[in-house]
């Protein structure tokens, strides 16, 4: 009996260290987001970025050609796409390391997409003048738009409507879901279950 009583508080006592192993995986995680969310967001409120993401997609390919590539572009207009292609290429590794995600690519879905279309004569002519024969230069971004071109619509209009407390329980919920699953059914008024 007493080795019952043993065994029974060591599961608990397991259960209790997963859980709270989990909880702090989750609070880490949400911790590294934050200093790369406010780094990003400091260049976002930039009006210069907005000044220069504008000329990226608006008049790069109508004032110069992508024959030239990204490095044969004039001074200023290398300095531009640079900088525009480059702040997203950096969410684009912040994601595959795990430290921004869905809902930057959610929230950044059209701009990513708009970015990338602009430059990709200017990145592909530049692969083929590196000689690197793939997709190496600037491959994060280009997987980060066409992930967010196919992410379906549904899955968006869901992170992006869901409110700040909303999220934080939904996240919590997925991380811990599998330990709180099972449910204790409640007893009435009337004590009947």
């Amino acid at each position: 009996m007493l080795n019952i009583v043993a065994t029974g508080l060591s599961v608990v006592a397991l259960f209790v260290a997963v859980y709270t192993a989990i909880s702090q995986a989750v609070l880490l995680r949400r911790g590294n987001q934050l200093p790369a969310y406010v780094d990003l967001l400091a260049d976002f409120r930039s009006m210069e970025f907005h000044d220069r993401y504008r000329f990226v997609t608006q008049r790069l390919s109508v004032e110069h050609d992508p024959v030239l590539g990204l490095s044969g572009l004039p001074d200023e207009a290398r300095r531009q796409a640079y900088d525009i292609v480059y702040y997203y290429q950096n969410i684009a590794v912040l994601r595959l390391a795990g430290i921004v995600d869905d809902e930057m690519v959610a929230l950044l879905r059209g701009r990513v997409i708009k970015v990338w279309e602009a430059v990709a004569p200017f990145v592909e002519r530049e692969r083929e003048l590196m000689g690197t024969n793939g997709p190496y230069m600037l491959r994060n971004l280009e997987d980060f738009a066409r992930d967010a071109q196919h992410m379906p619509h549904d899955v968006i209009d869901h992170l992006l409507h869901l409110n700040r407390v909303q999220r934080s329980g939904w996240r919590r919920g997925v991380a811990l879901g599998r330990l709180t699953a099972v449910r204790v059914p409640r007893r009435n008024d009337h004590g009947v279950l």
